[in-house]
């Protein structure tokens, strides 16, 4: 694509690197638009190479985002997204918003209550033209907090939901499963939010754990016989007896199989009702003896169907009792129930009640108690659909990270139910259907026909058109082709259809994703995308994030306070595939401290640069990118600290690129951060002082150093990309070469170049005996500078030419040979470390540190003499204290040895 140089320039902030720290707010939104501006995140169409498609998952239009979305976003899926278009691959990060529904109209609902405004206050028209308002409100909000986050998304491709084209595809999409006899409408039970005042499916059911009374009734036999035993049915819900139309008992539970066939009295209203035998009952639970309550409760209702039963609603809408509630009629459910319980009393019907723990059913969108009723909606047959997608994971065409979850994805298909599709709410897609008022004939038009005006058989004008809308999920599972032109055949649907990666949550997996799986099988043939890759929640206080309970977390405040990669880097460090977590301050710091560390990094290398300036202008102009050959150079101003690094850089090149391929995200930041904290920031930058104070080694360290840094700062970009960039910008100002880009967003992943792992075995020994040297100079008790002498004996053929670089870091004199002093073995190396100090001093330290040794012994002593305490105290006390005794007295003995030496 053509820019201009004014567009290539990038900011001043980004420019400017004065300051001591780190300051993300100087920087990230300055650098994000400079990105945007340019169009690095647009697709080069001229590419040849696959695309990497990926789809934002569509958040909902209901307010700010959260820490669960910064981590899917701005965590996994922009990691990702950079990545690929750093391998050279033509990314399309597809952005786009979601209506949201019920969700989205309870909360409007609720901002419209504050000011004592009902939806039927103002009527459908107005009401929808309000939520439009807040869609024309927080669209924005969220579109820019996706900025702050660094999400490279291509925001020349904008989608929304409700837009008109998306509209079109439901439309579409809707009319042809109709036509191809995936869709009905019937009278079934369904899952009613008398708060919503909508159906839902099963998947926006939650389950809460609540104690309530299970209350036993008896049920008097209709025609009583001598020997007859009571019989007694077990319910939480008494309210709905007087909807009962029969009772359930086992077929083989033998209390009970000679009575299948008889009759008894529904107690209140003393209907007849047949005992049945089924086998859906459990015989363990209450007596053993089901009330069937076809129309509230889905098990009974499918009890109901098998043995052609009445169905009875005795609950509303609104969740009041209806006419046919009898003498419960009236009142609110819970006032029914409440009335329900004195009369049995009063009948002498009521046997006994107990606390039962249970799981009760509730709408996900705002806890409210689930109400079963029997209502004619728009079903979608999912059997069928389903089964094209089960084999597409079977065979792995699709494949699912963790695996784990192909297993939970499997058992939920195999035993999928019809989906419910209608929502009795005003905003979102209509559904596309009219019904005649004289014949009741289903009128649905042709895909791109107008609305109909006449009924298609009786040609009668009196038609209307449904009233519901098409639950969210029914449009976002359209999400792969709908934003790429479908149900026309555009380039980009050509172009970018099947995608490569979905990335979500896995509490969504079967919301979003399987039917995405299901819906792109049926309407483009293939799968949407081959890949899905399944995060775990941000838990607050143990609890996934809701706004209905309140609970939600905004990641703004954490940007503002430690900027978007320290947030990035914080949500995906260490993380597993698909594990849960809990945002801590502890990981925020840690991740604030390694963008500081790379900062001050790319300080120390750039002023290195900068000084050297003259003597690096050859490698400037011939445009080399780095030290020859990399670790396997024969180049002899490199030195072993030169080698070791390079190669240790090609190693973590090859491993990153592993754990990134391989969707190990979390194990993919851990290792930069170690190889960047622990190998080149503590190690090599130490080592490189003193080559750059060698006039013979200069050069070759500040190439190294400007190499390593290039290398870590493409590879840290996927996870930190303000830093690197900005890092990367100042180093190619400077340094200009072949792989130079206008930006790290288009600049070229780094492939493994040769290794020496053989020298990089050596160094694993010399940074080990670093190590150990250090622990053996804190147990000598020395002073930071404080001289101490190593001598290193046994078999040191694999350091032996490497005794200045464990000086330098260990900050002693190394030797080979024997000597005195702590010792240690390290693999096989006799290691003894000697304090040089004033006798005199020492000596005063030995005896300072022997009286302290000696008052502890005595007080342990003291305590293990005292009368009655071996007898009284606990054994477990006492065992301890005679431990604490024993090693009190080898410390002493210790002292007064090293005393008698020093003497």
């Amino acid at each position: 694509m053509a820019m201009t140089k004014e567009k290539l320039d990038p900011p001043q902030s980004v420019v400017s690197f004065s300051e001591k720290n780190y300051r993300p707010s100087a920087v990230e939104q300055d650098l994000y638009k400079w990105w945007e501006d340019n169009g690095f995140f647009t697709p080069d169409e001229r590419n040849p190479n696959t695309p990497f498609v990926m789809m934002l998952p569509l958040p909902n239009v209901t307010g700010d985002l959260h820490l669960g979305h910064a981590l899917g976003f701005g965590g996994y899926e922009d990691l990702m997204a950079r990545w690929h278009r750093m391998l050279g691959e033509p990314t399309l990060y597809m952005p786009g918003t979601d209506h949201a529904g019920i969700i989205a109209q309870k909360v409007v609902e609720d901002e419209l209550a504050k000011n004592e405004i009902g939806r039927n206050d103002l009527g459908r028209e107005k009401f929808v033209a309000e939520m439009w308002k807040w869609m024309d409100h927080y669209r924005p909000r969220i579109e820019k907090q996706l900025r702050l986050l660094g999400c490279s998304l291509d925001w020349s491709r904008r989608n929304f939901t409700m837009e008109p084209p998306k509209q079109r595809a439901v439309r579409t999409h809707f009319i042809r499963l109709f036509k191809r006899g995936h869709l009905y409408r019937a009278d079934r039970i369904v899952h009613w939010c008398v708060r919503c005042q909508t159906t839902y499916s099963d998947l926006e059911l939650e389950h809460v754990q609540r104690t309530d009374p299970l209350y036993f009734v008896r049920y008097p036999w209709a025609d009583p016989k001598p020997g007859d035993p009571p019989l007694v049915i077990a319910t939480t819900r008494p309210e709905t007896i007087v909807a009962d139309v029969a009772v359930a008992v086992h077929p083989d539970d033998d209390r009970w199989k000679p009575f299948i066939g008889r009759e008894v009295l529904v107690p209140m209203i003393e209907r007849r009702v047949k005992v049945i035998g089924d086998e859906a009952v459990d015989p363990k639970f209450g007596t053993g003896a089901l009330k069937i309550t076809p129309g509230h409760d889905a098990t009974d209702f499918e009890i109901g169907q098998r043995h052609g039963l009445p169905v009875i609603t005795v609950i509303d809408t609104r969740g009041f009792m209806t006419p046919a509630a009898g003498p419960l009629a009236g009142p609110d459910r819970d006032t029914g129930r409440r009335m329900a319980v004195e009369m049995l009393k009063d009948r002498g019907l009521l046997v006994k009640d107990e606390p039962l723990t249970h799981a009760v059913g509730v709408h996900d969108r705002c806890k409210t108690i689930d109400e079963p009723l029997v209502m004619k909606q728009w079903w979608v047959k999912m059997p069928r659909l389903a089964a094209p997608a089960i084999a597409a994971v079977r065979e792995g065409r699709v494949t699912i990270h963790p695996r784990y979850q192909e297993k939970v994805f499997f058992n939920w298909m195999e035993n999928i139910r019809d989906w419910p599709v209608s929502r009795q709410i005003w905003w979102g897609h209509s559904i596309p259907v009219w019904y005649c008022r004289d014949c009741d004939e289903i009128v649905v038009p042709e895909e791109d026909g107008p609305d109909p005006t006449r009924c298609t058989r009786c040609r009668s004008d009196d038609i209307k058109q449904d009233p519901d809308v098409l639950d969210t999920w029914f449009s976002s599972a359209l999400w792969p082709f709908s934003t790429l032109g479908w149900p026309d055949q555009t380039p980009d649907l050509r172009r970018y259809y099947p995608g490569s990666v979905l990335e979500t949550g896995y509490d969504i997996l079967f919301f979003w994703v399987a039917r995405m799986i299901m819906m792109g099988i049926e309407e483009m043939g293939d799968i949407p995308f081959h890949t899905v890759y399944l995060h775990g929640l941000v838990l607050v206080d143990g609890e996934k994030m809701s706004k209905s309970t309140g609970n939600v977390i905004s990641p703004m405040g954490f940007i503002e306070q430690y900027g978007a990669d320290a947030l990035r880097f914080a949500l995906v460090n260490g993380v597993a595939a698909g594990a849960d977590q809990t945002l801590s301050e502890t990981k925020l710091q840690n991740a604030k401290e390694f963008a500081n560390k790379l900062w001050n990094i790319g300080r120390f290398v750039l002023h290195h640069i900068d000084e050297h300036a003259e003597t690096l202008r050859d490698w400037r102009s011939d445009r080399t990118p780095a030290p020859a050959a990399g670790a396997g150079s024969s180049d002899p101003s490199l030195g072993h600290a030169e080698r070791w690094i390079l190669s240790r850089t090609e190693a973590t090149v090859a491993e990153l690129t592993r754990l990134i391929e391989h969707y190990l995200f979390g194990e993919y930041v851990s290792a930069l951060q170690q190889f960047v904290w622990g190998e080149f920031a503590d190690v090599y930058l130490e080592l490189a002082k003193a080559g750059l104070r060698d006039e013979k080694r200069a050069l070759s360290t500040v190439r190294t150093l400007a190499y390593v840094l290039d290398r870590i700062l493409r590879l840290a970009h996927p996870i930190v990309p303000f830093i690197s960039d900005t890092v990367a910008l100042q180093l190619w100002q400077r340094l200009p070469n072949t792989d130079r880009s206008p930006s790290l967003v288009i600049a070229k992943w780094p492939k493994p170049g040769t290794r020496s792992v053989a020298l990089e075995e050596r160094m694993d020994i010399a940074l080990e005996l670093v190590r150990a040297i250090r622990n053996l100079r804190q147990e000598a008790g020395t002073k930071p500078g404080e001289r101490v002498k190593t001598t290193l004996g046994g078999d040191t053929t694999a350091i032996h030419d490497l005794p200045d670089l464990i000086s330098h870091l260990a900050q002693t004199e190394v030797t080979f040979g024997s000597g005195s002093g702590q010792a240690t073995v390290v693999r096989a190396i006799d290691v003894r470390v000697a304090v040089e100090r004033d006798p005199a001093e020492h000596r005063a330290r030995l005896e300072r540190e022997l009286a302290e040794a000696k008052e502890t012994l005595r007080r342990s002593r003291d305590l293990l003499a005292r009368p009655g305490f071996a007898e009284k105290a606990p054994a477990n006390v006492v065992s301890n204290e005679k431990a604490k005794l024993a090693e009190r007295e080898e410390r002493v003995r210790l002292l007064e040895e090293e005393l008698r030496r020093a003497t």
